[in-house]
């Protein structure tokens, strides 16, 4: 009746076509393969396609539409008419023109119109009737007793055989046959099936009479519905097979050794025929594993060898050997023997319960477990971090117990790499490598933060960089100085990649400059210490302060500025080797090395100093060089002789005012006579008290004298002249220096007046030339102790602020000798 019907249908369908111009196509397809459907597209004459519409069970709308107006062949307009549709159905407009469909599935079973509008000429259909078949989905075999059937049957010779053959699914209801198939042919048994219920269908196989020509021959069970598919297939082995009446395995030792390879024989006696020999292997808790099927000729006494190479995994196990015949085939005998395989440590590194190695964070507990199998047992467990190894640490949180690592409040340097090794009387093992990487909120690097100077105006980029895990970060900036608390700054001025965030900030203002804190932030949590950026104004730096002149030898000085950070340590000589160098191969400065300056110091306008060293007389520069720290040896220095130093600060905006300091150097004679006072020459410091003594009484004379001859007259106290930065003495240009250690062109003062005896007397007696009272006496004067008076030369080099002093050179003459000195 369904015949007759599915007749009717196409002829119906056929005579449709035929009168509205159409023509029939009938498609077939697998469940889970494609469907191919064909469209005639093909114009008339001097015509083109129009529109395409597919419809499908006669639905009103178009399940799918190509439009191929107003655009070029090949970027037709697809339009499916839903989501299903267009994921699976595709149209290809050329020839041939076809629709596939992917994946099909029992739904697409139906009639599919495919209808062609061209532009000018009528339109064309095309009916495509579609039919998916399911192929039978699973095929076993069974004695007629139920027992399933794997590859292998052992059978009796001449015994009866009945199998069953059962097909689940298929649609249509699939055909069901057997074959028998050997290595030279295949012919077909049974071709008889019946349905069991709507999805099963069963053919069973007598074989009333088992032969010896069918032994290894393979029965096979077929299952097919449809001509474009392979049918589904199942088969079994038939063996037949006696029994033997005993079997032993020989060639094995009590104790294995795992890696070794050994030869195993087993014993099979009295079977007719041959036996068949099966060795299998049953490893703890795994399923038993066949190694071998071997079929022997020998009758009475069979033996059969197997090489076996030993694993670890091989402890514990039971290897079997089994004999079957073809008369018996439930008369197995079967012969066992246990392993007992010493073997390395087996290590297994894994972390503890509920943790997860991309998933452990900063001050968490992490432990670990080494997993050991061995054989015999181990007798050490080490572990190990990064290769190096880990020491039980109760203080530090690290807690080793055998098998077990405790890391508590686990911190960011455990990431890494970790391994347990463990060893016994075998051999040594290392365990699996297992990485940790430890999660932590970002926190700053320390070598992006800092003072940064810049003009009003200026543009400055300042980089944030961060440590964070993971990496994945965003940043934040905020500004606050005295008028401001944490202001936000604009996002349109930030931008950053990966670990680091760069803001470029422009001060308009003074209320700009101030304090920059960066953030970050990730997904461990947000940064706890922000980064934080110092914005000063630049400018020409101040000049410098409390410079003093000390520790004045016949050819060195030392100069100290008191505006020096007690960072910088100890003062010149002390601990600290200086570099000595000068032109013409003479002795040169000696320059202190520069400290790490603190944080504050650290950007490009900081200060630097630039020391000038003039002779007085011949106003000629001796020394000229800078350095970052105010403390200097000038070294190389000419006995005797009177030295101007002019100190600065410069850095990329100018210079500040200069100080000049007034130094000398002492007398070759003075460092002699200093050498013999120190010796104790007691003679001659006599000598030279007298002498003293003597000027003394002169001196206070002379300025009674002075004193009642001389009218009163008016003085001007002297003032010192500092020159802020930026401006210009009367005396030359102390600004507009395009580099910092080019010399000053001018410093012109004026001639002083040579000093009367008041000022002799003043500059003995002045703060620069202490005397004790009772240090010299007019007894101890030497009647053959000579003086004289030097007075001071003239000068245009001496900076205003600067007085020249005169010198007085005295001669004393005693029994051991004479010495002389300069006051």
């Amino acid at each position: 009746m369904d015949l007759l019907t599915c007749a009717f249908a196409l002829a119906h369908l056929l005579a449709v076509a035929a009168a509205t111009g159409s023509h029939f196509e009938r498609v077939e397809g697998v469940v889970g393969g494609d469907l191919t459907l064909p469209c005639d597209v093909t114009p008339p004459t001097s015509d083109r396609v129009a529109v395409i519409l597919w419809y499908r069970d006669n639905h009103p709308d178009a399940m799918y539409t190509y439009d191929a107006r107003n655009t070029s062949l090949g970027y037709r307009q697809h339009t499916p008419r839903d989501q299903t549709t267009a994921a699976r159905a595709r149209f290809h407009p050329q020839p041939p023109a076809r629709m596939v469909i992917s994946g099909a599935t029992l739904h697409d079973d139906g009639r599919y119109e495919c209808r062609v509008d061209f532009m000018r000429a009528p339109s064309k259909t095309t009916i495509i009737e579609v039919v998916v078949i399911e192929p039978p989905s699973s095929i076993k075999l069974s004695l007629h007793t139920g027992k399933h059937l794997d590859i292998t049957l052992p059978a009796d010779e001449g015994s009866s055989l009945h199998l069953s053959c059962v097909v689940n699914g298929g649609r249509p209801r699939p055909r069901v046959w057997w074959t028998l198939k050997n290595e030279s042919h295949e012919v077909i048994l049974d071709e008889s099936w019946e349905p069991l219920n709507k999805e099963l269908t069963k053919n069973d196989l007598m074989l009333p009479h088992l032969t010896h020509d069918l032994h290894q021959d393979r029965l096979v069970c077929h299952a097919s519905n449809t001509n474009i598919s392979l049918p589904l297939t199942a088969s079994v082995t038939l063996l037949l097979n006696m029994a033997p009446r005993l079997v032993r395995i020989t060639g094995l030792p009590p104790t294995l050794l795992a890696g070794d390879r050994y030869k195993v024989w087993c014993e099979a006696l009295g079977s007719r025929p041959a036996p068949t020999l099966t060795w299998t292997i049953r490893r703890p808790h795994r399923l038993e594993e066949v190694l071998a099927t071997q079929e022997l000729a020998q009758r009475n006494v069979s033996r059969g060898r197997q090489e076996l190479k030993i694993s670890w995994s091989d402890h514990g196990a039971t290897l079997s050997c089994s004999a079957a015949s073809p008369a018996l085939p439930s008369r197995i005998v079967t012969n066992t023997t246990v392993f007992d395989v010493n073997f390395a440590p087996r290590l297994h590194l894994t972390l503890g319960r509920m943790l997860k190695a991309e998933a452990i964070q900063e001050d968490k507990d992490v432990y670990f477990r080494c997993s050991v199998t061995a054989n015999p047992k181990v007798y050490k467990i080490m572990w190990y971090h990064n290769d190096e190894l880990v020491k039980p640490d109760r203080s530090a949180g690290v807690l080793v117990s055998d098998d077990h690592l405790v890391l508590q409040k686990v911190h960011r340097r455990w990431s890494g790499t970790f391994i347990c090794r463990a060893s016994n009387v075998v051999g040594d093992a290392t365990s699996n490598p297992l990485s940790i990487t430890v999660r932590y909120a970002p926190l700053c690097s320390s070598s992006t933060t800092g003072v940064y100077r810049v003009a009003l105006g200026d543009e400055i980029t300042l980089p944030c960089r961060v440590l964070a895990h993971p990496p994945n970060v965003t940043f934040s900036w905020t500004f606050m100085n005295s008028l401001t608390e944490h202001e936000r700054v604009a996002g349109e001025r930030v931008t950053w990649k990966g670990l680091e965030s760069r803001l470029r900030y422009l001060p308009e203002k003074t209320q700009d400059y101030g304090t920059l804190h960066c953030w970050a932030s990730n997904a461990v949590g947000n940064q706890k210490e922000p980064c934080v950026f110092t914005v000063k104004p630049a400018g020409v730096p101040s000049a410098p302060l409390n410079c003093t002149v000390s520790n004045q030898t016949w050819e060195s000085v030392e100069v100290t500025c008191g505006d020096l950070p007690s960072v910088y340590g100890s003062r010149p000589g002390q601990g600290h080797s200086g570099v000595t160098g000068g032109a013409g191969g003479g002795h040169g400065p000696v320059l202190l090395p520069t400290p790490s300056a603190p944080a504050e110091l650290q950007d490009a306008d900081k200060p630097r100093y630039l020391v000038t060293v003039h002779e007085r007389l011949s106003k000629a520069v001796t020394h000229n060089f800078s350095g970052d720290v105010g403390m200097f040896v000038v070294s190389g220095l000419t006995p005797g002789i009177d030295y101007l130093i002019t100190v600065v600060r410069f850095n990329s905006h100018g210079r500040s005012a200069p100080i000049t300091l007034e130094a000398f150097t002492l007398r070759t004679a003075e460092n002699r006579m200093r050498e013999k006072d120190e010796a104790g020459d007691s003679a001659v410091l006599g000598v030279v008290a007298g002498v003293v003594g003597a000027v003394l009484v002169l001196v206070v004379v002379a300025v009674i004298i002075t004193l009642r001859s001389r009218r009163p007259r008016s003085s001007t106290p002297t003032k010192s002249t500092h020159l802020p930065s930026g401006e210009a003495s009367e005396g030359g240009d102390v600004v507009g220096l395009d580099h910092p250690d080019l010399l000053e062109a001018k410093a012109h003062v004026g001639q002083p007046a040579p000093y009367r005896a008041a000022e002799v007397t003043q500059a003995l007696l002045s703060q620069s030339r202490p005397l004790e009272e009772d240090a010299l006496t007019p007894a101890s004067v030497s009647p053959t102790a000579h003086m004289e008076y030097l007075p001071c030369e003239g000068s245009d080099s001496i900076s205003p602020t600067v007085r020249p002093h005169p010198r007085l050179y005295v001669r004393a003459e005693g029994h051991s000798g004479r010495q002389e000195s300069f006051l």
